[in-house]
């Protein structure tokens, strides 16, 4: 299997369903004072040989893991997403931190464009905003667009969308479309996260980098 720790669909219904005010009393991911290790996935031909899992566009992640949290890795999940990984609170009840899904995309390298990159990015959000953030907030309550900009992780060049919404059965949640532009190709990815603000209240640049979900996107790499 390609994942250290498993939780079933129904333990993570039933963490789901805690509320976030009773949660939040039981759990902060910002308060933990212990050793962050990491968990190295590489998606390349290896990978389809071994999971017969066909890879887009190969990439590599370090997936952050620590002893509170319980890792779920899905290589086929269901929606049409590449690979998806959730984390959620290791004691019962379990209680949903965060997820991310990878989804494939195509951004033109705007080759005849005065500046190509800045094309690329503007074609990037219009897809996050047009295409995206309507159907990642479709069915919740309150969304709420925040911002659309360009953010960059290492060597890759991303543009993230922020937004909130409410999930009636978690509570308050903070949206993040990401997309991650190959520098030397239109097929790139698109990622999904959902945090749950009640357990990882990210409320600036700094603690939405230090989600398990940013730890993640900034270890991307395009080989």
């Amino acid at each position: 299997m390609i994942l250290r720790s498993i939780l079933t669909a129904g333990a993570l219904a039933l963490a789901g369903a805690a509320s976030a005010q009773e949660a939040s009393v039981e759990f902060n991911l910002f308060s933990y004072e212990g050793a962050y290790r990491a968990q190295d996935f590489h998606f390349d031909a290896r990978y389809t040989e071994r999971f017969g899992i066909e890879v887009p566009v190969p990439f590599s992640v370090s997936v952050p893991e620590r002893g509170d949290v319980a890792l779920i890795a899905d290589g086929q999940p269901d929606g049409g997403a590449f690979v998806k990984f959730t984390f959620a609170t290791d004691t019962e009840p379990r209680q949903f931190l965060e997820n991310i899904q990878v989804v494939t995309v195509s951004i033109p390298m705007a080759e005849e464009a005065e500046d190509p990159l800045r094309t690329r990015v503007a074609i990037a959000a219009q897809v996050l905003q047009e295409q995206l953030y309507p159907r990642a907030v479709e069915g919740f309550e309150e969304p709420r667009m925040l911002a659309v900009e360009q953010i960059d992780f290492g060597d890759v060049t991303g543009v993230h969308l922020i937004a909130t919404y409410t999930d009636p059965a978690i509570g308050p949640m903070l949206l993040r479309l990401t997309a991650m532009l190959h520098p030397d190709q239109p097929e790139s990815y698109v990622t999904i996260s959902n945090i749950n603000l009640g357990l990882v209240p990210v409320d600036d640049g700094e603690t939405l980098a230090a989600t398990l979900t940013g730890r993640l996107l900034d270890s991307w790499v395009y080989p």
